[in-house]
């Protein structure tokens, strides 16, 4: 997921180091990312002459495909490690990459045609701010675009994953893997987001396949691309093999000759400004 954060967050222990940026880029991106962010940007008609912002760019996959389009992009996030890494991965000319709170961002009134966000509202401090900001600095007739996963008892294979980390590495470790499916209440959801001003506000669920290798990559992986990649690094050989073949328990539904596969499931709304 996208681990971001405002400074305005009680919590940053989902910040990623400059290591664990570049893993996000390398493993989730083309595994889940990439093809989601380009769904968000067919979903919001970006086209010439649009000028677009990136709210939690994280390695900047929304941003990379808003360019392919846009004649402006602005991509902004709290974490300094994710946006070197979005810089190192596909540097692009018309993107502006900035390091920026998504409660206080950087641009006027009125100042770009579509704002997106992918899977980065879960992870905000003050929800209500940051949807408000987006809400000004987009021109009037805009469109706003954002991704939040579905809560965790939709995702089959994230559930054994965490119920893994509970179990052998502690608390801590399983509810930040959990994070990022700590806020997806479609109700809840829609009402930040007309509350903040937008209007025509349109939810879908969107179903993501996720495939790995084995239930050790999914692990190694998805930790190596968070601020457990350390702990997990640190964790005697034992405790690892006992994770791994909890994991594979839980996973042993979605197991096939090639490894696991399970949906992910998504809110994606759209709305007006």
């Amino acid at each position: 997921m996208s681990h971001t954060a405002t400074q305005t967050s009680t919590a940053h222990g989902w910040q990623l180091e400059e290591d664990s940026a570049t893993a996000y880029e390398r493993f989730l991106v083309p595994l889940l990312f990439d093809t989601s962010a380009r769904d968000l940007v067919d979903r919001l008609q970006v086209r010439s002459g649009d000028r677009v912002l990136d709210v939690a760019c994280g390695t900047g996959a929304v941003a990379r495909h808003a360019a392919e389009r846009a004649d402006e992009v602005v991509a902004v996030d709290l974490n300094p490690g994710m946006l070197a890494a979005a810089k190192e991965a596909v540097p692009h000319p018309s993107i502006r990459w900035q390091e920026a709170s998504a409660d206080a961002l950087p641009l006027s009134d009125g100042s770009v045609d579509i704002v997106c966000c992918q899977q980065g509202l879960q992870f905000f401090g003050d929800r209500s701010a940051a949807l408000a900001e987006m809400h000004r600095v987009t021109a009037p007739d805009g469109r706003l675009g954002l991704s939040v996963c579905r809560p965790l008892e939709h995702q089959p294979g994230y559930q054994p994953l965490v119920d893994g980390l509970r179990r052998h590495v502690g608390q801590a470790a399983a509810e930040g893997m959990a994070s990022p499916f700590g806020f997806g209440d479609r109700d809840e959801v829609v009402a930040l987001v007309r509350a903040a001003g937008f209007r025509d506000v349109e939810v879908r669920i969107v179903i993501w396949p996720l495939r790995a290798s084995s239930p050790e990559a999914f692990l190694r992986g998805e930790t190596a691309s968070s601020p457990l990649g350390g702990v997990i690094a640190d964790l005697d050989d034992e405790v690892i093999d006992a994770l791994i073949a909890d994991i594979s328990e839980g996973l042993a539904p979605h197991t096939d000759d090639a490894g696991i596969s399970f949906p992910i499931e998504t809110l994606v709304v759209t709305a007006g400004r």
